[in-house]
């Protein structure tokens, strides 16, 4: 295939548009409940939500392969539609560009908020950890001292 014939329906190519926009508006949805999720520390349910968010960008994945064709002869594609169409077409990729940018922020962000909790839970981890070396170390000395004092053999 050479050349690139505009679709003789030009409304497949505004369907694909409006799939995509609003596969980008589920995601922006379960981005926002992420950050939720993430600051109520809901472990459970955040996998689930990420395992929900894989499927839609699998679903996108796939909606791409179809809007392939289109993409590749954009530009004549996009001249030959019919003006409401065009307009259609340039509002609904708007939108998915406006979505694209707060998911993206949005994700940023909450990596950066898991991060600072995961820095948190080490910290609090090693000083735990140094706890229970301190009690250990402590227990060790007062262990031997101990049972001297109160050995009835050391009388």
């Amino acid at each position: 295939m050479n050349a690139f014939t505009v679709p003789s329906d030009p409304n497949r190519l505004v369907t694909l548009l409006t799939e995509q926009r609003d596969l980008y508006q589920q995601l922006r949805t379960l981005s926002d409940r992420q950050r939720t999720l993430i600051s109520s520390n809901q472990p459970d349910t955040l996998l689930e939500l990420l395992t929900r968010r894989r499927q839609i960008v699998a679903a996108l994945a796939e909606l791409n392969e179809r809007l392939g064709p289109y993409r590749r002869h954009w530009d004549e594609m996009y001249t030959a539609l019919p003006e409401t169409h065009r307009a259609q077409a340039s509002g609904l990729l708007q939108e998915v560009n406006g979505l694209l940018r707060v998911i993206l922020k949005t994700d940023q962000e909450d990596g950066a908020l898991l991060a600072a909790r995961k820095q948190a839970v080490g910290s609090e981890i090693r000083g735990l950890t140094d706890g229970r070396t301190a009690n250990a170390a402590y227990a060790a000395q007062v262990a031997p001292a101990h049972s001297t004092a109160s050995s009835p053999l050391s009388g």
